[in-house]
């Protein structure tokens, strides 16, 4: 029983771990600080995470949620704030329909990667949640993946 008790607590601090943790504003390099409000002058309610080497930050600007994943030297990687389904590209909403007609349309986000635009989102069916991405064409795309 010691041994499975020592087994579950070792398996529960790896996963903690592996997850983003929380970091004050005055932990996060200037760099990473600076190349958010030069982007996001007007964001508010700001959260900061450690993701591995980069910092994630979560704020509100006009009542959306944005999150903005940022290297330590302050490049933007990646970006996404939440959308509305008629801000879904027609296309997008037309492959929804078709291939997950049985499925309720839940959370839209629209990713900014590498110059590309991406739209995620979340489907419903009795409890069971389906996470997909989608270029701006409608096609179903892996990379980027889904992004939390």
């Amino acid at each position: 029983m010691k041994k499975i008790a020592i087994a579950l607590a070792f398996a529960g601090a790896t996963f903690a771990s592996a997850q983003a943790q929380d970091v004050d504003q005055k932990d996060v390099p200037q760099a990473v600080s600076s190349a958010l409000t030069q982007q996001y002058a007007n964001a508010t309610d700001l959260d900061w995470e450690i993701d591995g080497a980069n910092y994630e930050a979560e704020f509100d600007m006009n009542r959306v949620d944005h999150t903005v994943l940022i290297d330590p030297s302050g490049k933007i990687l990646m970006s996404k704030r939440d959308i509305m389904q008629k801000d879904l590209p027609q296309a997008v909403q037309s492959t929804i329909s078709q291939s997950y007609k049985s499925m309720r349309l839940d959370d839209m986000e629209q990713v900014e990667k590498d110059g590309q635009t991406y739209y995620q989102v979340e489907l419903d069916q009795k409890g069971q949640d389906k996470k997909l991405v989608f270029s701006a064409d409608g096609k179903e795309v892996t990379t980027p993946a889904y992004w939390d």
